[in-house]
C-alpha cells in the first residue's frame, strides 16, 4: 500500500498537468459562492456554510476538501460581502486559499430580479511535503523536505437570478499568468491555468408541496476536457432539497495534443439538504465514479453544515425562499 500511494501520487501530478485544477464540489447547488464571487449575499440573510469533502475514499493520497464561507447583504441589500476559506490536499500537495468576496447587485426589471457583478480578491500557499512521499533510497534529494509558496489570486463573476431562472458566470485564477513558476519554492505550486464556469437553471412548480430545480453548469480550463454537470433537484414542502447530478467530460472543441481517453470522469451523484428549525441546514453528497476508478474506491463522501446567524430579521431563507 506504501508503494501504491508514491504510485497515486505521480499518478494525480500528471493528472494536474492536464486536468481540472479547482477543488471539486458537489454541493455547489446550494451556494454558489464556491465558484461565483457575485453570489455573496444572494440569500439576502447572513450565512455561514462549512463542508468537508473526502473524494475517492479507501485510496492514499486522494483529495480532501475542506471550505468555510460566510457571506450576507448589506446597504438595502444592494451590496453582497463574503469571505470564504477553502483547504485542498492531494497526495503530497496541500493548498489553502482565502478570498474576500464583493458582489454589487442591482435591481432588474419590475419583479424580484437582480443582476450581481461580484470580485474576489485573496492569497494561497501552496505546500509540497516531500516528507511524506515513501521512496526506495531514503537519501533521494527529491523527496526531503517541505516547500513553501504563497501567490495571490482573483476571480470574476456575474449572477442574474429571478424567482424562476438563475444564469451565472465566473473566471478564476486571474493572476495565474503573474505567478514565477521557476522560484516558487521548489516545486511547491503547481501551474495554474484560468478556470470558466457558466451555469444557469430554472425553477418549476410540480404542486403546492413541490418544485423541481433543473441546472447545469460547465467547467472549463481550455486544456484539459471540458466538464459539465447536469442536475435535477426537488424541494419537498420547502424543508427538503432531494436529488441527483450526472458528470461527465465534453469535447466542445478540438484541443491540440489532448487526450480524451486518459481519464474519464463520468460520475453519478445524489445529493440531499434537509432545513432544521428556522436557521439550520445539514446537507450530504455521495459520488459514484463511472470509469474504472470506482472499481477502487469506495465513492465520494461530502457533507455540509449552514447557520443563518440572523434568522429574527422578517426576511429569513424560509419565509422569503431564495431557491437558487
Amino acid at each position: 500500500m506504501k508503494k501504491f500511494y508514491l504510485l497515486f501520487t505521480a499518478l494525480f501530478c500528471s493528472l494536474i498537468c492536464h486536468a481540472q485544477q479547482e477543488a471539486q464540489y458537489s454541493q455547489y447547488v446550494f451556494n454558489s459562492l464556491v465558484i461565483n464571487p457575485a453570489y455573496a449575499g444572494y440569500k439576502e440573510t447572513l450565512n455561514v456554510s462549512m463542508l468537508n469533502r473526502d473524494q475517492w475514499t479507501g485510496l492514499d493520497g486522494s483529495p480532501k476538501t475542506q471550505s468555510l464561507i460566510v457571506d450576507g447583504a448589506f446597504f438595502d441589500n444592494r451590496v453582497g460581502l463574503g469571505l470564504s476559506v477553502i483547504n485542498d490536499k492531494i497526495g503530497l500537495q496541500h493548498q489553502s486559499s482565502a478570498f474576500v468576496n464583493y458582489s454589487y447587485r442591482l435591481p432588474v426589471g419590475n419583479d424580484d430580479s437582480r443582476l450581481a457583478l461580484g470580485l474576489a480578491a485573496g492569497v494561497s500557499q501552496y505546500t509540497l511535503n516531500a516528507n511524506d512521499a515513501v521512496i526506495d533510497d531514503i537519501s533521494d534529494p527529491n523527496f526531503a523536505g517541505k516547500s513553501t509558496y504563497f501567490a495571490p489570486d482573483a476571480k470574476l463573476g456575474v449572477f442574474y437570478s429571478s424567482e424562476k431562472f438563475f444564469a451565472g458566470a465566473s473566471i478564476t485564477n486571474l493572476l495565474a499568468n503573474a505567478i514565477d513558476y521557476r522560484n516558487s519554492g521548489q516545486g511547491a505550486i503547481y501551474k495554474q491555468g484560468r478556470h470558466y464556469f457558466l451555469s444557469a437553471g430554472a425553477l418549476l412548480d410540480i404542486n403546492p408541496s413541490i418544485k423541481f430545480k433543473p441546472s447545469f453548469l460547465i467547467k472549463e480550463d481550455t486544456k484539459s476536457p471540458t466538464n459539465m454537470d447536469l442536475n435535477f433537484f426537488f424541494l419537498i414542502k420547502e424543508a427538503v432539497w432531494l436529488g441527483a447530478s450526472y458528470r461527465t467530460n465534453v469535447n466542445l472543441w478540438k484541443k491540440p495534443g489532448l487526450n480524451t481517453t486518459a481519464f474519464n470522469q463520468n460520475s453519478l451523484v445524489g445529493a440531499v439538504e434537509l432545513f432544521f428549525a428556522r436557521n439550520i441546514r445539514v446537507g450530504y453528497a455521495y459520488d459514484y465514479a463511472l470509469s474504472a476508478l470506482g472499481d477502487y474506491s469506495n465513492g465520494t463522501h461530502e457533507i455540509s453544515l449552514g447557520f443563518i446567524l440572523n434568522a429574527n430579521r422578517k426576511s429569513t431563507a424560509l419565509l422569503t425562499p431564495r431557491y437558487f
